[in-house]
């Protein structure tokens, strides 16, 4: 009788510590299928992102260290463009946009090393993994010299000036009367400016990809740049060395392994 009464109450003392243990079972992996149980060797994702001086697209591929860390090499193709450039519109019904005093379209080739540390995982239910990360690699700047459809006035046969359309850089615009808009875009071309740079960059990431193979997240950083020859941006401005930008990216893609 003693017995039953002891074992009576060692189950009522133990109840808590059993249904928490039944909740925990609920989210476990044991009723899933294997390939979202295995942990994986390495990850590929493409990202899109927006940040304070433009755009940009890319991809990052790596190895998955443990589920603490992850390595990745990261590549990306971004837009960059002055923090003071304004559109303006050209006074003809047939105008297009234009930046006065823009000196280059610039587009920036990166390629580096990143290192992704996990803070917190996921609950078992799912939910959001939140890691710190940071990386570092070189910068490709492709500078395109920036043209206007511009009229100007040139001398004619008879010795008179008349008015011309021309496509010209702003190291021209003394000489211009009035500015269409901008030129078509394959001005320029034959007279790109490569600028070597480097950079290093910091953020947090937020996985929220529903399964083990997939791969999910938003990152937010911050992406310092440096190059040595700088980079002529805008007219009646120095040339810029150091640029820093904050930036918002999406990445989508899968975990595998690799035999």
């Amino acid at each position: 009788m003693r017995l039953n009464r002891l074992f009576i109450a060692i189950s009522f003392a133990l109840s808590p510590v059993i249904l928490d243990a039944q909740e925990i079972s609920i989210g476990n992996d044991d009723n899933r299928p294997i390939e979202e149980r295995i942990i994986y060797s390495n990850e590929t994702t493409l990202h899109a992102t927006l940040h304070t001086r433009g755009l940009g697209v890319g991809f990052k591929t790596g190895r998955i260290r443990s589920i603490y860390k992850t390595t990745n090499w990261d590549f990306e193709v971004s837009y960059l463009k002055s923090q003071k450039q304004i559109q303006l519109l050209g006074p003809y019904f047939s105008s297009t946009s234009f930046v006065y005093g823009k000196l280059n379209d610039v587009l920036v080739l990166r390629g580096g090393y990143e290192v992704e540390n996990r803070i917190f995982g996921k609950p078992y239910w799912g939910g959001v993994e939140l890691r710190w990360l940071y990386g570092f690699g070189g910068s490709l700047a492709l500078l395109k010299p920036y043209y206007y459809t511009v009229i100007v006035a040139v001398p004619s046969s008879t010795g008179e000036y008349i008015q011309a359309t021309e496509y010209q850089t702003y190291d021209n615009h003394s000489q211009w009367i009035e500015i269409i808009g901008k030129a078509p875009f394959r001005y320029g071309f034959n007279e790109m400016k490569l600028r070597p740079g480097i950079y290093a960059k910091g953020g947090l990431s937020f996985e929220m990809g529903t399964s083990k193979t997939s791969a999910q997240s938003l990152e937010i950083g911050m992406v310092a740049e440096y190059y040595p020859q700088g980079m002529p941006l805008m007219a009646e401005n120095p040339k810029e060395y150091f640029i820093p930008t904050l930036y918002l990216s999406f990445s989508w893609g899968s975990r595998y392994n690799k035999y």
